[in-house]
């Protein structure tokens, strides 16, 4: 004899299996229809995302290596080129490991056109250790300072003025000054970024 309990426990039961036999596959092929669907969204969306964003970062990267080179084309006073300036704030600007090639590369770019020298090896060095020089360094000034001593006695070695000389040093201050600039201006940018962030915050 079935009790009341036992019989709707059984109906249950009956219910559940017709479920199991009927709707069960086409609720689980629904369910990884919908999943399918929203990771194959998901994914396409980040991918078109990430292909954005490295188009944008490749575009800005390429005009910023444009805009250096034709700064050392142009008739500006000599030495005065921000390229030692930017050379200092590659680490801040990208984590890329290869970002130390981008100032020699864009001073023998500018040198196919104003012409090839022994001294480059010396300059090319030096701007390549800049970028190092700041991740050591906690300072961008003091990595700017240090990187133009760099520059300084590599550029003019061997030379007809040798380092330290009056006549190096008054035509690399130029270059001294010209890469405290960038780094200022990268500051005072950083800061009202910051100040615009917490207003709207």
């Amino acid at each position: 004899m079935i009790t009341n309990g036992a019989s709707i426990n059984y109906i249950k039961n009956i219910v559940s299996r017709v479920r199991k036999l009927f709707g069960g596959p086409v609720e689980n092929e629904q369910k990884a229809t919908a999943k399918q669907c929203t990771t194959k969204t998901a994914k396409h969306v980040w991918n078109k995302q990430l292909n954005l964003k490295l188009n944008t970062t490749f575009k800005a990267g390429l005009l910023l290596f444009g805009a250096l080179v034709i700064s050392r084309l142009l008739p500006l006073p000599a030495n005065s080129e921000p390229l030692l300036g930017l050379a200092v704030l590659v680490p801040y600007l990208t984590k890329s490991n290869l970002a130390f090639l981008i100032m020699p590369a864009v001073m023998f770019i500018s040198d196919l056109v104003l012409g090839l020298g022994s001294w480059m090896f010396y300059t090319y060095t030096a701007l390549a250790l800049a970028p190092f020089i700041s991740k050591l360094l906690d300072n961008k000034y003091f990595a700017l300072g240090s990187s133009w001593l760099v520059w300084h006695v590599l550029a003019n070695a061997g030379q007809y003025y040798p380092p330290f000389s009056i006549e190096a040093l008054v035509f690399d201050v130029r270059f001294l000054v010209s890469g405290l600039g960038v780094i200022v201006l990268y500051d005072i940018v950083q800061k009202l970024l910051s100040f615009n962030f917490q207003y709207n915050k």
